[in-house]
């Protein structure tokens, strides 16, 4: 009976072996993060890139009606809730949690950014062509 207890298939796993499977669980941690958070720029991304196509479609409608581009007022700050106001009719169509946006107008043309609020992040924009950064 005594011999059986210390026989080798009767104890458990080896500090190694538990060190191993914790090595191995921590890189697929590691691993999954990483693709996570690209999966979340992207996705912040493309509500930047959603909202320049949205100011495109309004600048275009609203210059069919006045005859002009729609011009925010101030320089080309947050322009974010004033283009809502005054683009989108009050509609909160952008959102400024990840970018803020701006469309700077001369008489002929205009463009419109969207600037990451991150530092270094990636900044986008947009044409009344409908040339585009992305």
């Amino acid at each position: 009976m005594y011999s059986s207890l210390n026989s080798k298939s009767s104890r458990g796993f080896s500090l190694l072996e538990l060190l191993v499977v914790i090595a191995i669980i921590g890189v697929i941690t590691v691993i999954g993060v990483v693709a996570y958070n690209g999966y979340i720029d992207s996705a912040k991304a493309k509500e930047a890139q959603t909202g320049l196509q949205s100011i495109y479609m309004q600048q275009e409608e609203y210059k069919s009606i006045y005859k002009q581009w729609y011009t925010p007022s101030g320089g080309c700050g947050d322009q974010t809730s004033t283009i809502n106001t005054g683009l989108f009719g009050g509609q909160q169509t952008l959102t400024n949690s990840n970018f803020r946006f701006c469309i700077s107008v001369s008489s002929t043309s205009y463009i419109a950014h969207a600037y990451n609020k991150t530092s270094g992040g990636t900044s986008f924009w947009i044409r009344n062509t409908n040339q585009k950064s992305w």
